[in-house]
């Protein structure tokens, strides 16, 4: 497969749920001109032009990450509490903030759970 499952968009609204790592705003831009075959996007802030990377190829990370599948079983959801979700994409927003944009496989809730993997890459 190798490309996002989602569209530009829909990961442009999903951001939303996160801060920036420098003014703390949640408004988030994709730079088109940046967005690569193999996935990797770079998200920007709109209010302070901050950018970070955004990686929406998650079947080849999941792939070389083996802890991931693992731990996306254990994760619960905030709406029906049903654990077990997919991953969709993932941002590093800093070097101490990850975030994996998931949704539930029972109820389709998508949500954000902040990584305690990679912090620093």
């Amino acid at each position: 497969m190798g490309t996002a499952s989602l569209s530009v968009e829909q990961v442009e609204s999903r951001l939303k749920s996160v801060r920036c790592a420098i003014c703390k705003t949640s408004e988030f831009t994709i730079d088109r001109r940046t967005m690569q075959p193999d996935g990797e996007w770079k998200g920007a802030c709109l209010k302070c032009r901050y950018s970070f990377p955004i990686h929406t190829d998650m079947e080849w990370y999941q792939r070389t990450q083996p802890d991931i599948p693992y731990l996306m079983k254990g994760i619960p959801c905030p709406k029906c509490q049903a654990r077990g979700v997919k991953l969709d994409f993932r941002i590093v927003m800093s070097v101490r903030d990850a975030f994996y944009f998931v949704t539930c496989t029972a109820c389709k809730h998508p949500f954000v759970e902040k990584s305690s993997l990679e912090t620093f890459e």
